[in-house]
């Protein structure tokens, strides 16, 4: 015989157990796995219970209200609703037993569905403060100082997490400030309090401030904020309180302005992405005059009948991108207007990747436009405007890239075969695909290691530093590009080869999905903005 009921845990939280009279004891469920609660946890978790009810009540209180702790801390659970409702306070390890004890899809009420999604978020706080200790262990509460130490720290912790060096220095440097300059936080955020996301918006908008008295202010000015904020408005709480409590903020805005800077890079679908760091008072004006370029291009292009018409580069945002391209490209006449042929002033050179049968429109397979998949029919239309071609040859059993225009490899030939072979650095934590930060590397130092393709790859410089210091070593080269990466640490990652355009293993004859039926005339919906582009996250300090 056997009822589930629930009861106090060791620190006075709500545990679900089932009482099973067989074994003479209170196993926790979860799939296969069981917690077992002994009689001696049961009692001392009864005097906890009773112990937390008279703290919050006083124990004058408890007495006369009559409160019995068996009716609170063990009862039958009538309905999934109850456990998931009941469970409040601080995170627990258990936590997340309980709630996959319970399918969303059986909650009843919106009030339980609702309590399911924070006790998520709880859970979620806890293994995030988890993990930030377990950085911290790994990684050390400060940094050592040296770059290549440090950098090799972010290597493996990418690799093991599967991320990008960039994400993993940020979450070494919040776990390091949680370990160190914010306790309190570290606290919360293991109690389910706050976020990740808090934890993450407080150490970089504190990065500036070096005073440890400051920092301890900040926190203690901020923390019951972030408590009750969603992160934005908690950012802006943070932003006052460095504002008011360190003496650096006026040097602090006035350096800021020095590194007021542009930078752009490449998104999915044949975009691309610009943006601009400067005083605000100039970003707004730029947004004025760009604002006002828009819609007199807008009212050109029909306005809103346009628009609702299907015309897409009569939406606002069409007109915005194009007025900012006519400003920095085109003519301004005598009368103020701005001329702009994209035909006639924009000289790039862009790199189109497709196979012969997709260029003669007897295939619709995916191209590559500076490296970013782009279909079929987008990819012909750019092909209209190629000067020059390249004959390229892939292996038809993985798709690594077998020739790219010559057989012989001489120094500038051999780097211009290594790059397009990889296609950006080869690390497993690095996505790095722009020139300007690769460089061919020697696997075995030349000249003890040959200039070929079966010893030559392509790494960013941080990755070429790493592997030179010798935090990185790599065997087993081919001259397909693949590869075995091992850490400092001992971590090994195969690479295997690079399809250059198409896997051979994916099914190529398979047509795309028709556009669905349902969906209705007129615009496209409105989508998010892309968001802007993180740090360069591999610039090396020098």
């Amino acid at each position: 015989m056997s009822s589930t009921s629930s009861i106090a845990g060791p620190d006075g939280r709500v545990v679900v157990v089932v009482f099973d009279e067989s074994v003479g004891a209170w196993p926790v469920e979860e799939g296969d796995a069981f917690w077992t609660v002994t009689d001696e946890q049961r009692a001392l978790a009864r005097e906890l219970a009773l112990a937390d009810l008279a703290e919050d009540l006083g124990s004058a209180a408890a007495d006369a209200a009559g409160w019995d702790p068996s009716m609170v801390w063990e009862r039958d659970l009538e309905t999934p609703d109850d456990l998931v409702v009941g469970l409040t306070g601080p995170a627990h390890e258990m936590d997340l037993a309980l709630l996959a004890s319970v399918s969303p899809a059986e909650l009843t009420t919106d009030a339980a569905r609702i309590a399911y999604l924070q006790g998520l978020d709880r859970v979620a706080g806890r293994v995030a403060a988890m993990r930030a200790r377990a950085v911290v262990a790994l990684a050390g509460p400060v940094a050592s100082g040296d770059y290549l130490l440090e950098t090799s720290l972010e290597h493996e912790v990418a690799v093991a997490r599967r991320t990008s060096r960039y994400s993993a220095g940020r979450e070494i440097e919040v776990a390091r400030a949680l370990a160190t300059d914010f306790p309190g936080f570290a606290t919360a955020l293991a109690a389910g309090e706050v976020s990740e996301a808090h934890c993450r918006l407080l150490v970089d908008r504190t990065r500036v401030v070096a005073d440890p008295e400051v920092l301890a202010a900040i926190e203690a000015r901020v923390l019951r904020k972030a408590t009750r904020l969603p992160v934005g408005k908690f950012g802006r709480e943070v932003g006052t309180a460095i504002a008011e409590l360190d003496p650096d903020a006026v040097g602090r805005h006035r350096r800021a302005r020095e590194a007021r800077t542009v930078y752009s890079r490449p998104l999915e679908d044949g975009m691309g992405f610009l943006g601009v760091v400067d005083e605000w008072g100039v970003v707004a004006a730029l947004r004025a005059t760009i604002d006002a370029d828009a819609e007199a291009l807008r009212t050109q292009r029909g306005g809103a009948a346009a628009v609702n018409d299907g015309d897409d580069d009569a939406r606002m945002d069409a007109c915005r991108a194009d007025a900012l391209a006519a400003r920095v490209l085109g003519t301004i006449q005598p009368d103020g207007t701005v001329t702009w042929d994209p035909r006639d002033s924009v000289h790039v050179t862009l790199e189109l990747v497709m196979d012969l049968d997709t260029l003669r429109g007897e295939a619709d397979r995916v191209a590559l436009l500076e490296g970013q998949p782009v279909p079929a029919e987008i990819a012909r239309e750019h092909a209209d405007a190629v000067r020059t071609w390249r004959r390229v040859i892939t292996d038809p059993a993985d798709g690594h890239l077998l020739d790219y225009g010559t057989r012989q490899y001489l120094p500038g030939p051999l780097r211009r075969f290594v790059l397009a072979r990889d296609g950006g650095c080869i690390a497993p934590d690095c996505s790095a695909t722009s020139p300007r930060r690769l460089q061919m590397d020697h696997d075995v130092a030349f000249p003890d290691g040959p200039s070929s393709t079966v010893n030559c790859d392509t790494k960013c410089i941080t990755t070429h530093q790493l592997k030179t210091a010798g935090h990185v070593t790599i065997s087993d080269c081919a001259a397909d590009g693949s590869r075995t990466w091992t850490t400092r640490l001992g971590q090994t990652v195969h690479i295997p080869p690079r399809p250059y355009l198409h896997d051979p293993a994916d099914h190529h004859d398979v047509a795309p999905p028709e556009p669905s039926p349902d969906r209705p005339p007129g615009p496209p919906p409105a989508t998010h903005p892309a968001p802007p582009p993180s740090p360069d996250p591999d610039t090396p300090p020098f």
